[in-house]
């Protein structure tokens, strides 16, 4: 699908990501979204809950169906 090809070429990109919350799978994680509106799980760290509301820079490492994993830079 589109979508999953469009997330499949994110991947190697640093996106910069608005920080949403904790991810609904695992809530030591952090949730955003890129400025096309795509969802991204990645560790916010030891000062995860200061980031809500900022925005960061996540380099995208893998694609799934409706999301994007990525390590924040």
């Amino acid at each position: 699908s589109n979508t999953r090809k469009f997330g499949e070429d994110m991947v190697g990109s640093v996106q910069r990501i608005l920080i949403e919350g904790a991810s609904k799978k695992d809530s030591k994680e952090l949730q955003g979204r890129t400025e096309n509106n795509r969802v991204v799980n990645f560790d916010g760290g030891t000062n995860s809950d200061n980031l809500i509301g900022q925005f960061v820079n996540v380099a995208i490492t893998k694609s799934f169906g409706y999301s994007l994993r990525g390590d924040m830079v």
